[in-house]
């Protein structure tokens, strides 16, 4: 939801001539052109509501190869007089011939979605593809049955047709060899360029600064784009798979919940009032349509399930309630949903067993028990919510229950799950219970995950909720006097915070910049929104907002007051 300006397709030559000053003041890719036999360039023509429409030419120098691609680009905007938004160039920086069965064999190894290499099915380069094409049009697949990659040709020829002028249909039965190559990027919109990094992650992704602005646009894109998902009856569209705008057919009142909680926090970092009426409007269907309220006992628990006979009540569910009733009370200074809250606790304390952990699931309606445990979440969820509770109204019971909670927590070892809500939990609990037991078990819970955290390739975005919590405890600790802790444990504090940094920078390979949604069915949808890359570039709403939390987090601790 990027504000994005037109451009006539009248100023096209103007707007690729910029482009092009832009990519010669690149010293190194003018060295290394003038250093090739022959140059291979593509031309990206990005629009605000359809995929990109891609050119390329392969010459004997950039001069030539430029001239081609500009008259192809002028010559199909004046033949269809729209409008653009955007143009991307990509220059091939290095070629890898490979077999079929090699190509094969790559494809398979690599986590979906997450091969970063353009392909070329004939050495002239005449059906290229950069990998944002193949990526955003569920080109490269792997077979659910043989785990075995491939091409999935009729995604691929649909894509041709319509995106490729004049480009025919590849014919892969003529196809004796595959033809890997790397780019080098540049991208051009509201009369701004980019560089565009290359590896084997951050291939096609802006080369900026990880700043204040920088978390100050994503997190307005993000939560534009909830808003956006906003029903005016108070629910969520639930996401979208963006490969082709498929709307996600499925609601949970937990992520309901947790969606509403993140965009509160957005709301204090930028308010915005087509947000504030989301927020409000979510939490209005919340109460008057998701919350049974048990009269006679004084409890109250969120409803979850479509199906009327298949509707549940989950522990979950009930936390993330509190957790965004109670977070818009601090933020909107308004406490009118605070008796709601109270009663989705006792409603929580009724779940709690006799030695501290929690009853999962029931049935709805008859209350009894479904599921014992479903997912170890839940516990550090309720927990959390219970202290955000217990900060607004001081009633001792919610602290009390965490306590009882964590004596289950620490003699069952539940660090070891390394959950983020039990990170922001530890972090709230020693405000008020600043004792060392709880302290040790905050550091427990991040300390032996940093490793996989930092070299983990997905955009996981929880990872940095869960450091920026224990990030937020240890500065505390310190305070009272209980660093020596850190010793005792032998606890890394330059790898936390090495760690910290490492993900936020990598978490933008979930952004949605505008030079990779113009790839995509509806790029006016998904820009400026978070994904999952391996969930069929998933835009959830769950997936958005622990993006949301753990940037608005980041910014406030290392960024806030460097804006410029």
């Amino acid at each position: 939801m990027l504000a994005v300006e037109k451009i006539s397709y009248q100023d096209f030559e103007e707007s690729l001539e910029q482009l092009k000053r832009y990519i010669i003041e690149d010293k190194d890719m003018v060295q290394q052109i003038n250093n090739q036999s022959s140059v291979t360039i593509f031309l990206s023509i990005g629009f605000e509501d359809k995929r990109a429409t891609v050119f390329s030419s392969k010459s004997k120098n950039f001069s030539q190869a430029w001239a081609n691609l500009h008259n192809q680009g002028q010559s199909y905007l004046r033949a269809i007089k729209e409008q653009f938004t955007s143009l991307k160039i990509d220059i091939v920086t290095d070629i890898i011939p490979v077999s079929i069965y090699e190509f094969i064999q790559r494809i398979t190894k690599t986590r979906k979605n997450y091969f970063r290499q353009g392909v070329s099915f004939d050495k002239n380069f005449e059906h290229a593809f950069l990998e944002q094409e193949l990526n955003g049009n569920a080109a490269i697949q792997i077979d659910s049955e043989t785990k075995r990659g491939f091409i999935k040709e009729r995604n691929l020829q649909n894509y041709i047709k319509k995106h490729r002028p004049k480009l025919s249909p590849v014919n892969f039965k003529q196809v004796e060899k595959v033809y890997l190559f790397e780019t080098k990027g540049y991208f051009y919109e509201n009369e701004q360029c980019f560089s565009l990094k290359q590896g084997d992650y951050d291939n096609g992704r802006r080369d900026t600064p990880l700043n204040a602005d920088e978390v100050q646009m994503m997190v307005d894109g993000a939560q534009q784009y909830l808003a956006s998902l906003s029903k005016p009856n108070g629910e969520f569209v639930y996401g979208y798979f963006s490969y082709f705008d498929k709307e996600i057919k499925f609601y949970n009142m937990l992520r309901h919940c947790s969606t509403l909680y993140a965009m509160v926090e957005s709301y204090e970092f930028i308010p915005n009032e087509k947000v504030s009426q989301s927020i409000t409007q979510g939490i209005v269907h919340l109460i008057k349509r998701k919350i049974y309220f048990d009269e006679a006992n004084n409890t109250a628990y969120v409803i979850d399930g479509v199906e009327e006979d298949k509707q549940e009540i989950k522990l979950g569910a009930n936390a993330a309630a509190i957790l965004a009733l109670t977070k818009y009370a601090e933020v909107f200074h308004d406490d009118q949903y605070i008796p709601v809250a109270q009663k989705l606790a006792r409603g929580i304390l009724k779940l709690q067993k006799k030695n501290g952990s929690f009853v999962h699931v029931l049935h709805y309606p008859s209350l009894e028990v479904q599921q014992d445990f479903r997912i170890v979440y839940y516990d550090g969820e309720a927990a959390f919510a219970l202290m955000r509770l217990y900060k607004i109204d001081q009633d001792n019971q919610w602290l009390q229950a965490v306590e009882h909670a964590f004596e289950y927590f620490i003699e069952n070892n539940h660090w070891q799950h390394h959950d983020h809500w039990l990170s922001y939990c530890t972090n709230e609990l020693t405000l008020y219970k600043p004792l060392r037991k709880y302290y040790q078990f905050g550091l427990q819970n991040v300390q032996n995950k940093l490793d996989y955290i930092y070299k983990r390739i997905t955009t996981y975005p929880t990872f940095l909720e869960l450091t920026m919590a224990a990030y937020h405890m240890i500065n505390r600790m310190k305070k009272d006097g209980q660093e020596d802790l850190l010793t005792e444990l032998d606890f890394d504090e330059s790898k936390l915070e090495a760690t910290i940094h490492k993900r936020a920078e990598y978490q933008r390979n979930g952004f949605f910049y505008p030079e990779l949604a113009m790839y995509f069915e509806n790029p006016k949808r998904i820009a400026g929104s978070f994904f999952i890359r391996h969930h069929s570039f998933r835009t959830r709403i769950d997936d958005v907002e622990h993006y949301l939390s753990g940037y608005c987090a980041y910014y406030d601790l290392f960024l806030k007051g460097n804006e410029q």
